[in-house]
């Protein structure tokens, strides 16, 4: 079966009970016989029933010819727009092979809207390779950052994953050096996107309050701003604090304050003049408070 779209595509890997996540997007939870928005190349995507079936259904995954080891085995696509948020994780529920095999997952953004991967005016996020060699189904979580994901473009404009969705989700599968040859076998049963409460709360890189229900009242000015701005916020009570500066892509650019305070108003600059235009984010986060607010640098 040939692929019409080609797209040429070690993670933070966890391997956890979903209890300890809430599931903030579900993608596909695989109820659906038709498998909408799934295409596959190289291998086999069959539903698991004859029917819908919300309660358990997936799909299995199949190469039945001979594979060796450093070949590739093939590829599934999810075409349907997603929308991630920085420094939340990627979930996929996948059934291991208990075989040397690894998965590579690619975020494709068609940013010229043309409905496929264009390599000179679109872009994607590339994991490594990620080990399917263990038993049985798992949750494997993937965090959507930079330390953990590269960027694919040629593209010299601003981008964010926060505020662009998604054209389409790419799964490689790959046998390692240690692959003991045979029939390739797995499944997927869940692609969705799990918050990230340690690193940005329930608000991921967004803005997530209002002036109104802001405990730490901040505000920077002006804003926008070229080349630096005032970050003001007030303090209820003396506490430890931090205020930290990010991208739109979730990669940490400065470290403001990182400390005790007083209570009362504080104020700090941020000077951006080595940075480039866009959207930026700065968290406050305090041991009982976070807070997110967006800022603009425009040169």
């Amino acid at each position: 079966m040939i692929l019409k779209r080609i797209f040429s595509m070690l993670l933070v890997l966890f391997f956890t009970g979903s209890s300890v996540f809430a599931q903030n997007k579900i993608f596909d939870n695989f109820s659906q016989k038709e498998l909408p928005g799934w295409i596959w190349g190289n291998i086999d995507m069959t539903y698991s029933h004859n029917y819908d079936n919300v309660e358990n259904g997936f799909a299995d995954i199949i190469a039945d010819r001979e594979i060796s080891p450093g070949q590739f085995i093939g590829k599934i696509t999810k075409v349907e727009p997603m929308l991630f948020t920085a420094g939340n994780f990627l979930n996929l529920m996948l059934l291991g092979v208990d075989n040397d095999v690894n998965f590579v997952v690619s975020i494709i953004y068609d940013l010229d809207m043309n409905n496929r991967y264009d390599e000179n005016s679109d872009v994607m996020l590339v994991s490594n390779p990620i080990s399917l060699n263990f038993h049985d189904w798992k949750e494997v979580k993937v965090k959507l950052d930079e330390e953990n994901f590269h960027l694919v473009t040629k593209v010299k404009e601003d981008f964010s994953i926060t505020e662009t969705e998604a054209f389409a989700l790419n799964i490689d599968f790959i046998a390692d050096d240690d692959f003991k040859s045979g029939i390739f076998q797995s499944g997927i049963a869940l692609v969705s996107e799990i918050q990230n409460k340690e690193t940005f709360e329930d608000t991921g890189l967004r803005s997530n309050v209002t002036s109104e229900e802001s405990v730490f009242k901040a505000k920077n000015y002006p804003n926008p701003f070229n080349p630096s701005t005032t970050i003001t916020y007030f303090l209820p009570e003396a506490t430890d604090v931090t205020l930290t500066v990010y991208d739109r892509l979730g990669r940490e650019v400065s470290v403001l304050v990182s400390g005790n305070q007083s209570e009362g108003t504080h104020s700090v600059e941020f000077n951006a003049e080595s940075l480039p235009s866009g959207i930026y984010f700065y968290r406050i986060k305090t041991p009982l408070h976070t807070e997110v607010m967006k800022m603009m640098l425009a040169k």
